[in-house]
Parts: structure tokens; sequence; C-alpha cells
């Protein structure tokens, strides 16, 4: 696509933008309506659709059965033959996911610029401005997130490569972790950046990306190569650890006892972390001798009267 191509395709979905704004306008249950993902000449390329958060009046959205039980409402609409891929966001839960309270938060589209197009809520704009600017505890969550999510993929990485002796998904899984990796880097800068991350954060940090990304991608596949990758990916988590996972280590220092993986998943449930993740980032820090692993009862049902147990953590530093 040419500069000129990408600045008529940029002029063909604003103008759908407008007149769908005008079309949704009258409906006097929608209050607030924000783009997702800015439109700009160097990130329209691989636009294929319109990303909006349309904020409705509390009580008025209509469900439909394949929304199930979900509470994200999704719609595809269509303006001007451009779709228009839209959630549907209550006036109460837009609040929360400003307020960091529910798993709709703004951190989900945080590699994304976010701008309000249209609003006939003061309060709403008033949310938006404070939620749209970065905060050091969203800095902190969102190096959280993608650090387990990082170490998530490194111990599978691992695992395939030492036990299994699979080249392939092993380096598939290092690859994945690379991304991380890359998230991680452009979060630590601050920067909101649309486009692609891996290349923004090889900027930064050269040797690094040279190992656990493009070695591994243009090099032939044998142990040497995966083995150096995955070892560059744990001295970085070695060398980061104490900032990227400070959320947790935080709690479990705070709490000073053994704190049941299950109350950990639950203290962080509106972070947009699995507890999978987490459980992988407390096995990496009891395996670096940071955490002692115990054990503890867990109740499958309400009315359970044998117990099981979960894993159980203590940070002991």
């Amino acid at each position: 696509m040419t500069l000129d191509d990408g600045a008529a395709k940029v002029a063909r979905f604003d103008a759908a933008m407008n007149q769908f704004i005008e079309r949704v306008a009258e409906d006097r249950y929608v209050l607030a309506i924000v783009l997702v993902g800015s439109l700009s000449t160097e990130t329209i390329w691989r636009r294929e659709s319109l990303g909006l958060w349309i904020i409705e009046a509390d009580g008025v959205s209509r469900r439909l059965p394949s929304d199930g039980d979900d509470e994200r409402i999704y719609r595809i609409l269509v303006e001007n033959d451009i779709n228009v891929h839209a959630e549907l966001i209550s006036r109460s839960r837009f609040k929360k996911m400003v307020e960091g309270a529910s798993r709709t938060a703004f951190s989900c589209n945080f590699f994304a610029e976010r701008r309000m197009v249209y609003s006939k809520d003061p309060s709403i704009e008033s949310w938006f401005k404070k939620a749209n600017s970065l905060a050091t505890k969203d800095q902190e969550r969102e190096l959280l997130t993608f650090s387990t999510w990082t170490i998530h993929a490194h111990r599978h990485a691992r695992k395939r490569l030492a036990i299994k002796g699979d080249l392939e998904l092993a380096a598939q899984e290092i690859l994945g972790a690379a991304h991380s990796v890359a998230y991680t880097e452009i979060i630590r800068r601050g920067e909101v950046w649309e486009q692609d991350v891996i290349y923004r954060a090889m900027e930064g940090a050269p040797a690094l990306f040279q190992t656990i990304y493009l070695d591994v991608l243009s090099k032939r596949k044998n142990r040497r190569v995966l083995t150096a990758a995955l070892d560059a990916i744990d001295g970085y988590l070695d060398e980061h650890y104490k900032a990227h996972l400070r959320p947790l280590l935080v709690y479990l220092k705070k709490e000073n006892r053994v704190i049941p993986l299950s109350e950990i998943s639950d203290h962080f449930a509106f972070s947009q972390l699995h507890p999978w993740h987490l459980e992988s980032a407390c096995e990496w820090l009891e395996q670096k001798g940071l955490l002692q692993k115990h054990s503890a009862p867990f109740k499958l049902t309400k009315r359970s009267l044998e117990r099981v147990e979960e894993p159980a953590y203590f940070l002991d530093h």
C-alpha cells in the first residue's frame, strides 16, 4: 500500500466513523463512543474494521443468545461497506473499567491509542481522560501480566527442549516468550506503540532480541541456538524480576503467611492474569529459592467433606 493509498483509506474509514456517529447519536441511550486504535497512515494497512466502544445507559443492553453469560457484549456492524467491531459497555461497567475493577480494564488495550469521538455525558468524558493517562500502578500491573506470560512460555519451551527434544515446538514457545519480552520492554518505557512491538523493542535491546528472536527465526534450529535463547530469557527474568513481579512480591510480603494459589489468583482477578500464569511465576520464584512452596486444603464444592490440596507459597525474604 502506497502512502497515497493509505491516506485514501484513512479518509474512507474516518468518513465511515463520522457517518456511524451521526446515526448512533440519534439513540438517546447511547452516551459515548470511543475509537480504539488510531486512524493513521502508519497503522491503517492492518485495519479491516473500525474498533469502537459504545457506552450505553444502564439497563438497556439488548442481549442475544450468542452472548451467552459473558459480561462483554460484542456486535459486528457495518457503515459505508466498512465493518464496525463494537463492544457495548454499560455506563456503570465503564466506570468499573476506569477504576480497574473489571476484567475489561483499559489494560486490555494498552497498546492501542484511544480517543473519545462522541459524548453527551460529561462524567464519562472525565472518567475517560483520567483512565486514558498512564498511571504507575497500571504500568506495574502490565509488567506483571506480560512477565508471567514470559515465564509460562519459557517454562514450557524448556520442557519441550529438555524432555521431548522437540525443536520446532520449543522454538515456537521461545518466540512467544520473545514477543512477551518485547511487550514488557515497551511497557517499561511507558510507550503506547501501535505498530509491530517486536521491532520497536529491538531498538532498545538489540543484543537480547538477536539471541531470543532473530537467531531462533533465521538460524538452523538446534539445541545450541534454542538453549542460548532460553538462557538469555532466564537472565532477563533474573535481572528484572524485582521490578516486573513487584505487585506479586509486595502482596506476598505484606501477607507474610502461606497463601494458597487460589487466594493469590483472587487477589489479581481483575488484572488480566491467568491462574496458570501466576502458578508458573510462583514456581519460577520457588525454583530460584525466593519462595517456599507448601500445600493448603481446598474444597472442590461448597459441601465437600473431603478436601484436596492446592499449592501455596510463602515469601521469606
